[in-house]
């Protein structure tokens, strides 16, 4: 079963395929591609494409011993997945340039202040356009932000961003100029009327009527992730969709070996203490088996040593691509949510149907996993949990493909969005397609 689509044009394309037997538990099916030529991509392919191959990408430098890949024993620590050629193979034959007599500026809105997912989104997508469009990429911040010492935070992980221009206020933007929000953020009516195009990009969940009332006002939108792009009164086609990318200093250059791994169940801090949630707590508790961590209040590298200690870590009904599921999963980490908002889109969690808690009133069929079947129940996340603790080195195979996603999707995918994004916008509003 594929989850997800690469469009690439090669001149030659070969596929081998290697199979790994650990104890008789499971199979490992590694599909290899072997690219002969100049590995050059035609970007105009990526018009409309819906995300990046989970098919783990090879060259002559880069061979099948790079993939993830996890034995019965857990002993079998390989390199993640080859970022750094991935990209490589993914260079583009030419710039792209807007074919326009007046250039529309791009100015994403920033939130600096807040050392948080969201607005570490943002840096990245104004580090996406600034790639390559820097003479008319704008960082767009008030109250003196962007030169305060929430900025050099930032510049920590994105020195980059010191390069990109910046705008104190939006006097500046005329007609045709684009200007990127979050939602959370109102659409900005005198801009509307001026003739600027606001893009309210979709960093979560919200209330759809206030989705509604953004509509209403001219407001467009784009969406960080697939499931949003299509729900609470986003209709968006994929084109629309540019997806962040976990920070590169929370991404380990191996999967980390089991031998620190300890009972540990990670709680993600956004997360509602509910019925879902509650009766993890109470087994730990009672039996002593296991502890439950909420993360809240942790520094990078204490993340990072957590992830490489825990088992589980529950995130339920995600709003959005929660990061701390995914930094989580990416040190091996298994993930528990359920088919709910964000969880139930497998272009963005590609997590097996029998790990993921189904909280409708019909209890999915029994899991069979090495012998052993699973059954759900009401609520399952204990059930699951329970499971994933018993039977870690299975369920971590299970999240190959969530690794490689996430993995693959870096700055130089948002990029190549960001120009499918330009193109389709260009287009649809009278602009000059893109051209080579």
């Amino acid at each position: 079963t594929s989850y997800i689509v690469l469009l690439l044009s090669l001149k030659q394309m070969h596929r081998s395929c290697l199979l790994v037997a650990s104890a008789g538990f499971f199979v490992v099916v590694v599909f290899a591609l072997t690219l002969t030529g100049s590995g050059h991509v035609n970007t105009s392919l990526f018009t409309g494409y819906t995300t990046f191959s989970s098919a783990i990408l090879a060259n002559d430098a880069v061979t099948t011993a790079n993939p993830i890949i996890i034995n019965a024993s857990g002993r079998h620590v390989r390199k993640l997945t080859s970022y750094d050629q991935f990209h490589k193979l993914l260079t583009v034959d030419y710039k792209t340039v807007i074919e326009k007599l007046n250039d529309p500026k791009v100015a994403v809105q920033q939130h600096l202040r807040f050392v948080t997912g969201g607005p570490e989104a943002l840096i990245q997508l104004a580090l996406a356009f600034h790639s390559w469009i820097p003479d008319k990429t704008y960082m767009v911040s008030d109250e003196g932000s962007l030169e305060s010492i929430y900025t050099s935070k930032w510049l920590e992980n994105y020195p980059a961003l010191a390069e990109v221009q910046k705008m104190h206020g939006l006097d500046g933007l005329v007609a045709g100029d684009i200007h990127i929000i979050p939602e959370a953020q109102d659409c900005p009516d005198d801009l509307i009327s001026r003739g600027v195009h606001v893009y309210v990009w979709m960093l979560g969940s919200t209330d759809q009527k206030r989705v509604e009332n953004m509509k209403s006002k001219g407001c467009k939108f784009l969406s960080h992730n697939f499931w949003l792009s299509h729900n609470i009164g986003v209709d968006i086609g994929q084109q629309f969709v540019l997806r962040p990318y976990i920070s590169p200093n929370k991404i380990p250059k191996y999967l980390p070996d089991n031998d620190k791994r300890k009972n540990l169940i990670l709680v993600n801090g956004h997360d509602f203490i509910g019925k879902e949630i509650k009766p993890v707590f109470e087994h730990c508790e009672n039996t002593g088996d296991c502890k439950v961590q909420i993360l809240s209040g942790f520094g990078t590298e204490e993340l990072m040593d957590l992830y490489q200690e825990a088992k589980v870590i529950i995130a339920m009904c995600m709003r959005g691509c929660e990061r701390a599921p995914i930094e989580a999963a990416l040190s091996g980490v298994a993930v528990v949510t359920n088919n709910c908002e964000t969880g139930s889109d497998k272009r963005d969690m590609p997590i097996p149907k029998h790990l993921l808690v189904d909280t409708n009133d019909e209890l999915p069929p029994s899991a069979r996993r090495g012998g052993m079947s699973l059954k759900y129940d009401q609520p399952s996340t204990l059930l699951v949990s329970k499971w994933i603790l018993k039977n870690f080195e299975l369920a971590q195979a299970d999240f190959i493909e969530f690794r490689e996603l996430y993995v693959l999707i870096g700055p130089e995918s948002l990029a190549q969005e960001t120009q499918v994004f330009m193109e389709t916008h260009n287009t649809k509003f009278g602009g000059v397609p893109l051209k080579k």
